[in-house]
């Protein structure tokens, strides 16, 4: 009897540790996962999207752009490293690095590089809507997927 409660106290103990542990080194707070593009506005047009993905992990982005094509769905990945802070979201990309790479124009974003940061103002961000704008007339509504 003593055994089986000391192994349910044992493995209490570790899933406490091991969760605990996750949350801390993973989670960054509401930018944390994945974010679908919902809607980008430029000069006062709002054009509709469903294929755009940004995901957040520690430092890391990771900006997805999805071709639908029947049951035959591919995806681009693209890779960097952003920072938050004082209510700005600012990356670049890194990955793909090859040379003649181009980001396709469809993202808005700057081209892959270390000197080429994007920066945006985060005008909302909460556990299920973020709100990027750049400049006065760029908008890109995200929804929590």
């Amino acid at each position: 009897m003593k055994k089986t409660i000391y192994r349910i106290l044992l493995g209490l103990v570790l899933g406490v540790a091991i969760t605990s542990c996750t949350q801390n080194d993973g989670y960054i707070g509401p930018i944390f996962g994945k974010w679908q593009l919902t809607e980008m506005w430029e000069n006062g047009t709002m054009t509709p999207h469903d294929s755009i993905f940004y995901n957040f992990q520690t430092s890391i982005i990771q900006i997805q752009l999805v071709h639908r094509s029947g049951l035959n769905n591919s995806t681009d990945n693209f890779y960097g490293n952003f920072v938050k802070e004082n209510g700005e979201l600012r990356f670049n990309i890194m990955e793909p690095s090859w040379v003649e790479f181009v980001l396709p124009s469809v993202l808005k974003l700057e081209p892959v590089g270390a000197e080429h940061m994007n920066v945006f103002h985060i005008e909302t961000l909460n556990s299920s809507k973020m709100i990027l704008t750049r400049g006065e007339d760029e908008r890109f509504v995200f929804r929590k997927f």
